[in-house]
Parts: structure tokens; sequence; C-alpha cells
């Protein structure tokens, strides 16, 4: 469905809407049109020296509580030389100036509540923010996250609201194209907390090519792959359709997305396990790749937080890894595009606040405390789940003579880990599912898979951290505790294309840290350096119950917590990254160091 949305009309600003009548069908028209006045980038120059490391320039500190999302997602303008970040603790993108070194400080933010007023949708919270020559996109869904959201555009030199596009249910991530051509979201669709609501998943596309106030929008669905419908049969085994009583369209959920400079559109479909290529020009899928498991047979985890053995690294045959990538990006090689994945890995677990007894009565599981029979325990409200696919190992259905069978009894081995349940018992010669696999992978452009990092994040932390190795973000006493989970779990992934060649850097979003690799030759990916800008000597809050955050008040001195986005860009002459630190609420900047 296809159909152009005019611009909305904003008070005190005739002067841009005249601007914006003057269309174009060129790349960065649109800014143009605006009459936004653009600095002029101080890129760094290209040169044979290769990457050596990062070195931290300084960093930027959310005024919010401890663990409140307060630096989320960050992009870098050009236009403004500005960092933008999503706090989505307060509904708002915080913007952040740079000296000479690149040093962000918090200067301003962009309220939100004017995207309200204008679209007429009662916003919740902001989840992605994406630049491009002086243009601001953020990605905010419904409070109702099963209705509708929007795409807020915003000027980045004097933060007026330009206008408004609408998107499909919960837009996770935004991202201009490399031309700045289109923008586009992807709507998770997830269902309400009882799953009596289940929107479908989408792509939005907001093609700028013949200006704003004429923008393009169409909204890709999903619902040809349904059952009965004419390309149900493309979808192959390893595309993960298991939500109940859903459709395929309701089933596939959109969490991140890449624009390659070849005309197409990547979409990781984390739960789904797979990724969707679009055709930009023409707005259709061209196929969903399902991209299968890893098996642990050849690689080694830590698969318990029971075991007292910090990096107790084991193999186990017939159990595998579903990749599920959280974030992705792009590169290309002799013309081909290249998918860089980090494999997080996510279950489905869905529930609503209620008391012990009534989740008792409605038949479903109590996440709380165990249940007391006491008014107490009947007047309480706490978290009560209404479906997960999640299962601790030794609550696995498993054949008797399954080769893993005794070791997902023994909470020392598999029966802790979090693995993905099964109603029928899982037969001999199948595996035993996990969520991700713990590494970052490389494929190609027609889902085949190129690289894997295979067990190599767990061996570098393991050296470096040591004893607090597998640890959660929130806490740094935490060592192990991570271990029946995902482990170090990547979740932030950026290429950068420096001195001709392509880096990967990939966030580990409990351990922390970066990981760089030289992924230039897509099959054979190098490992160059791991840093983390965490002291574990230091508790997370000013004040901490056994290690746990007991005041809200970060400790700045314990360092970045929880990188969850990573954004590459060239100024004053310096290739640097930007990292936002979900958990700390910090916004870092790094120079690369060559």
């Amino acid at each position: 469905m296809s159909f152009n949305y005019r611009i909305l009309p904003v008070t005190g600003l005739s002067l841009l809407a005249a601007a914006c009548s003057q269309t174009s069908s060129t790349p960065g028209a649109a800014t143009s049109a605006l009459n936004i006045q653009c600095q002029t980038p101080q890129v760094a120059e290209q040169g044979e020296s290769s990457i050596s490391g990062l070195t931290l320039v300084g960093r930027s500190i959310a005024d919010a509580e401890f663990g409140t999302s307060a630096a989320e997602i960050v992009s870098f303008d050009s236009c403004t030389d500005k960092l933008y970040v999503v706090n989505a603790q307060a509904k708002q993108v915080d913007i952040h100036s740079m000296n000479s070194d690149s040093l962000p400080t918090r200067i301003a933010n962009i309220d939100l509540q004017s995207a309200a007023v204008a679209s007429g949708v009662e916003i919740g919270a902001a989840n992605s923010v994406s630049t491009h020559n002086g243009l601001v996109a953020v990605a905010i869904e419904n409070k109702d996250k099963q209705q509708n959201g929007i795409i807020a555009l915003y000027r980045s030199d004097s933060l007026a609201l330009i206008t408004t596009f609408p998107t499909g249910a919960l837009p996770d991530m935004v991202s201009f194209s490399k031309d700045g051509r289109y923008i586009a979201t992807a709507n998770e669709g997830e269902p309400s907390g009882d799953y009596s609501v289940d929107p479908e998943g989408s792509i939005t596309l907001v093609d700028l090519a013949e200006g704003i106030e004429n923008a393009n929008i169409t909204q890709i669905r999903f619902t040809e792959f349904n059952q009965g419908e004419k390309r149900h049969s493309e979808l192959g085994q390893q595309v993960r359709i298991s939500a109940p009583n859903a459709t395929v369209a309701q089933d596939l959920e959109p969490e991140y997305l890449t624009f390659d400079d070849k005309g197409k559109l990547f979409v990781a479909l984390q739960e789904n396990n797979a990724m969707a290529k679009i055709d930009i020009e023409t707005a259709q899928i061209d196929a969903i790749y399902g991209f299968g498991g890893k098996s642990w047979q050849s690689h080694q985890l830590d698969a318990s937080n029971k075991d007292k053995v910090t990096g107790n690294l084991v193999s186990y045959p017939m159990l595998e890894g579903l990749y599920m990538p959280d974030s992705i990006a792009n590169y290309e090689v002799d013309g081909v595009s290249y998918i860089v994945t980090a494999n997080e890995g996510d279950g489905r677990e869905y529930g609503l606040k209620t008391t012990q007894k009534q989740c008792v009565e409605m038949g479903y599981d109590w996440d709380g405390d165990d249940y007391k029979e006491s008014e107490q325990y009947d007047s309480e409200v706490d978290f009560c789940i209404t479906y997960t696919d999640e299962v601790r190992g030794k609550k696995l259905n498993v054949a008797q003579d399954h080769p893993l069978a005794a070791a997902l009894k023994d909470k020392k081995q598999l029966g802790r880990l979090k693995v993905i349940a099964s109603e029928t018992p899982i037969a001999a010669d199948k595996p035993v599912q996990a969520f991700g696999t713990r590494s970052f992978s490389i494929w190609r452009e027609d889902g085949e898979l190129m690289f894997d990092s295979g067990d190599q994040f767990a061996h570098i932390a393991l050296l470096s951290e040591k004893e607090n190795f597998n640890s959660t973000n929130d806490n740094n006493i935490s060592g192990d505790d991570r271990s029946d989970d995902k482990g170090v779990e990547p979740e932030a992934i950026e290429v950068a294309h420096i001195n001709g060649r392509h880096y990967a850097f990939i966030g580990l979003e409990r351990q922390g840290g970066i990981m760089i690799y030289d992924v230039t030759n897509p099959v054979d990916a190098m490992f160059i350096r791991y840093v983390n800008n965490r002291d574990y000597s230091q508790p997370v809050c000013t004040k901490v119950d056994d290690g746990d955050c007991d005041n809200g008040q970060y400790n700045p001195k314990a360092g970045d917590l929880g990188p969850e986005s990573i954004k590459y860009f060239q100024r004053n002459g310096q290739h640097l990254l930007a990292v936002g630190n979900e958990v700390s609420g910090t916004t870092s900047v790094y120079r690369i160091d060559l």
C-alpha cells in the first residue's frame, strides 16, 4: 500500500514551509529545500595504516536514574557536527556537542511531544534515531504499543519539527539510506502482554525523492507469506515461526535494518532467526533467509552459573545456538554486499501485572516469589507470565535416550541453560536449541554464511576479564551470572571502511566493551583488539546492596555499562566511534587508533 503524506503545519515555520515547496528528485534535495546550512565535514585522510585499537576520548553522563535507558541509540550529524542520542527514560533525544578533541557534552534535547501534537498520536518511548545531512529522524512507538507509531522528522539546526510519517506497530529502529533519499523503520509488532492483540510486523519505507511534502510512504507487509498465500512455500524450515495462534505476518518481528549501496534493504527478524531482503525501488520483499543453527560440538561455551567455575568452557554435541541477531550492518566487496550480525538471541516472553492468586487462577506462570496462601500474596502485584518459549534445560522435554539427557538434568552442565521449549519430546537425533550464538557472523547478500567468530568472544573476554567473565551489566560483582543465559551477549555492531580495509566493531551488552575485527576478507575475518571501559573494582551505584544498585544513582567510576549502539563517524580529521550505553546512561566517544 502506497500513499502520499502531506507535511503537517508547524506554527512559526512559514519560511520552512515555503522552502519545502521546492521539490527535486536528486539525493539531498530534502535538506537543500529546507535551507539547512551545513558545516563542511572535516573528514580523515586515507592512508595505508591499519587499526591498532581504540582510545577513549571522553563521555557524557545523562541526568537520569541508573539503568533507565537514558543513552540508547546514537547517531552523528555532520551537518551540525553533533551527536543525537535516544533518551528513552525521558522520552526525548539528547544532543551533544563536541570540542576540538571530540569530548561530548550534552547541550540540548528534542522534546518529542511536538511530534505527538502534530501527528495526533499519543506517543510512548522513542526507540531509535538516525541523522542525515541536517535531518533527524526519530522512531517513536504509540503509547499503546500494539497501535501504529510514527517517524518524527526534525531539523538539526533549529530542532524544529518538520513533519511526521505513520509507521506500523512498534517502530524499533529507523535509518536513512546512504544517499538520504529513503527513511525506513523496522516495525516489530510485538503482541500485548496477555497475547490478546498481536499486530503484524512490517517495514515502513519513506521516499523523499520528490521532497518532504510529497513523500511517498509504503508499508511493506509480510501477508503474502501467510499460510495459504502464494509465497508461503518460500519459507524454509530454518525460518522460525512459533508464536501461538499467529499468522506468519504476525509472527515475523523486524528488529533492525541496513541499506546497502545497490538498492537493497536487509532486515533482521530476530525472534524468527531470519533476515528479509527487500528491493527498495519496487518496495517488494525479494526473499526471507533462515539462518539455522550453530553447533556447539566444535566450539565451547560456559552454560552454567551454578558450577562454581567461572569460564568453564565445554563443548556439547547435539546442542546448537540459533543466531537470532539484533543489530546488523553491511559492507561491499567486489560488488557483493555482506551483512554482519551481532548474534544476541532473543526469546519470547509476555505477561501482565496482577496478583499471584489471579495469575494462578488464570492458569499462567507466576514470575515473582513462590506463591503463598495468605491475604498479603492475594493482594500484592507482580509479573505474571502469559506466554514464553524459554525453559531451563532441566525442564526441557527430551527423549530419555537423547545424548544430552543427563547433562540437561545437571545444573553444573546444561540444567540452568535457557533453551527453546518443546511441547513434544525432542528426539535423540534432534539438537537442543539455545538462544543466540555468543558470536558475530558475516553473511553474503543471498543468505549464505561466510564467517562466524565461533567461541572467540568467550576466550578473549575470559582472558581479559578473568573472574568477571560473563558478568551482567548492572552489577560489578556478578562474574558467571550470565553463563546460563547468552554469555557476553553481542548486541551492537557497526562497520567502517578505513584506509582501504573494512572493520567491524561489536558491542557486548552484558560483558561490556567492544570487539574489533578486520572483515576485509569476508570468509576470514581477523580479530584485532578488545576494549572495555568498565571498572569492576567499582560499585555500579553510589550505594549498592550485594552489588545491585540500591539508590538509582550511577557511580561514574564504574565505567560504561550495557553498550546498545555504535556509530562510526569522522570529524577533525580523525576516525571516531560513538557508543550509547543504556545501563550507565553514558555516551562515549573513542578515537580509532591507526
